[in-house]
């Protein structure tokens, strides 16, 4: 049961981040249909029927940044893009009090790369590497004043060292 709720965990952010069309049965996992703004430009989206800034999405060089707000006209997350692989991104997701809650990559959909969970105060949470959703290497941990709790050592996916 305790591998089953992990692996939950895991998918929850894919299923967050991905947009899903039932009737087509097409998958998107990055920006890959999205307008993309010609170099210096900002497209701006707005809330239906009210003046609130849903989505910025702005270009630099060979980046493509995404940053979405709730209704309120809070960020909520930020997504940056390689202009040569829109289905590889780097995403930001804030707290209702501006502070960052996770730092993730994610190539397809697949979280992959460096990791970092942040609780509601800002202090990190916990800090890894991950390989195509497989814990890999050393992870840390912290308590919520930002100390130091304990580190373990995982290779794919396996608790090696605790």
């Amino acid at each position: 049961m305790k591998q089953v709720f992990k692996y939950a965990l895991l998918l929850l952010p894919i299923m967050m981040f991905s947009q899903i069309d039932l009737k087509g049965a097409k998958v998107t996992y990055g920006a890959e249909n999205e307008k993309i703004p010609v170099v210096g430009d900002t497209i701006t989206e707005y809330y239906k029927d009210i003046n609130v800034v849903k989505k910025l999405k702005y270009r630099l060089a060979d980046k493509l940044t995404i940053i979405e707000f709730k209704e309120n006209g809070k960020k909520y997350k930020k997504a940056i893009y390689s202009i040569d692989n829109l289905k590889f991104k780097t995403v930001t997701k804030y707290h209702s009090n501006g502070n960052i809650i996770l730092i993730a990559n994610y190539d397809n959909g697949i979280v992959t790369g460096e990791f970092q969970k942040f609780y509601t105060n800002g202090n990190p949470k916990s800090k890894g590497v991950y390989n195509k959703m497989k814990k890999e290497g050393i992870w840390k941990y912290f308590d919520e004043s930002g100390i130091f709790i304990k580190e373990e050592l995982y290779k794919d996916g396996e608790l090696v060292v605790n």
